[in-house]
């Protein structure tokens, strides 16, 4: 898939603009939206326009610290304080 042909008109604008903003599953529901493309279709060319705006260094490398990152996190530091107040 060809990432600047793929994406409709002054579409590409919006999606490099949500994908900046943090807003990859908005990306991906407004490409869906405008141009009927189904889920995964539309997935890969939001990361394929993601990745190469990385590569041109328009956008920083996405850091993979998603949900499950902070939800490992907090039930750490639940973890860590309650076995602190158990021999304590």
């Amino acid at each position: 898939m060809d990432v600047e042909n793929e994406s409709p008109d002054g579409q590409l604008d919006e999606i490099k603009r949500l994908l900046k903003e943090g807003q990859k599953i908005a990306a991906i529901k407004m490409l869906r939206e405008e141009t009927g493309r189904g889920l995964k279709e539309s997935k890969e060319l939001v990361e394929q326009i993601e990745a190469k705006m990385v590569a041109d260094g328009e956008l920083d490398k996405p850091t993979g610290v998603g949900c499950s990152g902070m939800i490992l996190l907090g039930a750490a530091t639940i973890g860590a304080g309650t076995a602190a107040w158990l021999f304590a």
